[in-house]
């Protein structure tokens, strides 16, 4: 989904739209902006922002669209807000004959000469390295304006990272709220099938905590249903989940019925909410805190 906003000289958001999303019969992606009347033309503006929620590879093509319709009507400078980024999870080439595939949507993204990019709880520090004129909205900024999820930190709940990839943010999350510690959990996963084979959780006794599992992105969520198992089985009261970018690519359902109680994430990667099964699933938007 691709969004354009601007303020114009009375602090007044005004939304550019797109009026076509157009997919020729040969494949090719193209859009057409709104016919740019007096309002949006003549509005005078310091900037204005893309809203990028890329969602698949043609979002990718209506972002550069989107770009040049801009400039062609305008010298207005662009920023670019995409708290999600793609490819984030390819930020490395791991095996003969790979593709560094962050690094190659990163090139796209910076021959567009974007005033400032905007992303949020990036996936590694890898992700923000491969990005000119990059701002970022860190893990812990996001948690300090979803309120409800804050409080719940800082009356004690403990707090859990899923994976060594995790135990940096996790470590962060604990120091600014003022725990002593956090509690780490491994997986070993099959290197044929990359299935999980065992989760590991390095505490004994859970009995009657709320365990937060906190880590960026949630994808079919098969970590945290089998970490959910083993907090449970320790005797942990509740299992809540926050996740920046739900992608919840076999949805939340499953995620409910493995053990998880409540799910925190935010519209990072899709503005439209994923079905909310009985109050279970607090989402926090983003543009309202951030843009």
């Amino acid at each position: 989904m691709i969004k354009i906003i601007k303020k114009n000289m009375f602090g007044d958001t005004i939304e550019l739209p797109i009026t076509k999303n157009i997919l020729f019969p040969g494949g090719e992606v193209g859009i057409q902006l709104d016919d740019f009347n007096l309002k949006y033309r003549y509005t005078k503006a310091a900037y204005q922002t893309i809203i990028a929620r890329i969602m698949d590879s043609n979002d990718i093509l209506r972002l550069l669209n989107v770009v040049d319709a801009l400039r062609r009507e305008n010298d207005t400078p662009i920023r670019l807000f995409m708290p999600y980024v793609p490819y984030s999870r390819q930020d490395r080439a791991c095996n003969t004959g790979e593709a560094f595939s962050l690094k190659v949507f990163a090139k796209l993204i910076n021959s567009q000469n974007f005033e400032k990019v905007t992303i949020c709880d990036p996936h590694s520090d890898v992700v923000p390295a491969v990005f000119e004129n990059i701002e970022v909205i860190s893990q812990l900024a996001i948690i300090n304006n979803f309120a409800e999820f804050h409080g719940m930190i800082a009356k004690g709940a403990t707090l859990i990272s899923p994976d060594a990839g995790a135990n940096k943010k996790t470590s962060n999350l604990a120091a600014h709220f003022g725990h002593s510690s956090f509690l780490r959990a491994d997986k070993l996963r099959d290197l044929q099938t990359g299935n999980i084979k065992e989760t590991i959780v390095y505490a004994d006794d859970l009995t009657g905590q709320t365990v937060v599992i906190v880590d960026d992105i949630c994808d079919g969520g098969r970590t945290f249903i089998e970490l959910a198992k083993v907090l449970k089985d320790k005797k942990a009261a509740k299992v809540v989940l926050y996740v920046t970018h739900g992608i919840f690519s076999k949805g939340v359902k499953p995620l409910f019925q493995g053990g998880i109680d409540e799910i925190y994430t935010t519209n990072a990667y899709n503005n439209t909410n994923p079905v909310d099964i009985e109050g279970k699933l607090t989402v926090l938007d983003l543009e309202k805190c951030f843009l």
